[in-house]
């Protein structure tokens, strides 16, 4: 069975429309989604249970105590014991489109992919050019840094052969994992497949001002970590 983990929090206008769209694209009796909640405030879980009624492979897991989109991915990929699995933001910025080609490349023998904005036939659509310049800076950066194999180590739509890829690999809760995913296993099998990111229509982005801040902290602590492996 295929697996999709979507973090929610406050994407009641959003979840109900992405996961009818997701099941478009993939066969709702091969494809389990794991909706992980990090206590939204609005009618997020009714409209997920209301989805679960019609799609039974639809399950809602609701965090009280914890925060952090690295420790939702992870709390969802424990819950599952094996296959594949692709992780995506639920505010239709990834399109559900792109998902079958995601699980072909895990099925051809990748054990991470790559959902990517910036390898040809990629793109993003809806940002201003100031947005799109800090995200290609903070790319190249991560990129110089730590020699990461991929052309969008910042991405949020990636997939694992295995759930323990996730399980094992993520520790820092707050901002993209899959930087972190890259840096500490270096012999992961990573692929690519072409994206064309779309800005949110409905609600609020959850980072804003703080993206920058929690992007220089993950750095800093993989460089810290990065030096004390190679010391040792």
């Amino acid at each position: 069975m295929k697996h999709i983990i979507i973090p929610t929090l406050n994407e009641a206008e959003n979840i109900g429309v992405l996961i009818k769209q997701i099941y478009q694209y993939l066969d709702p009796s091969d494809t389990m989604i794991l909706v992980v909640d990090d206590n939204s405030i609005d009618t997020t879980h009714d409209v997920v249970r209301e989805m679960a009624q019609e799609f039974p492979h639809v399950k809602l897991i609701v965090r009280r105590n914890e925060r952090g989109l690295g420790t939702a991915v992870r709390k969802g990929a424990s819950l599952i014991d094996e296959g594949p699995v692709v992780v995506m933001d639920a505010d239709l910025s990834h399109h559900p489109r792109h998902l079958p080609a995601m699980f072909q490349k895990l099925s051809d023998g990748a054990d991470v992919v790559v959902g990517s904005r910036y390898v040809s036939g990629g793109g993003i659509r809806g940002w201003p050019g100031s947005r799109v310049a800090v995200s290609q800076v903070a790319t190249l950066i991560a990129k110089i840094l730590f020699r990461t194999p991929v052309n969008d180590p910042m991405s949020g739509f990636v997939g694992c052969r295995s759930p323990k890829i996730l399980v094992d690999g993520i520790d820092y809760a707050d901002f993209k994992f899959l930087l972190e995913l890259l840096v500490k296993n270096r012999t992961l099998k990573v692929g690519e497949v072409p994206i064309t990111f779309q800005d949110r229509l409905k609600g609020s982005s959850k980072l804003k001002a703080k993206t920058i801040g929690l992007y220089l902290s993950l750095v800093l602590k993989l460089m810290l970590e990065s030096g004390s492996r190679n010391r040792q």
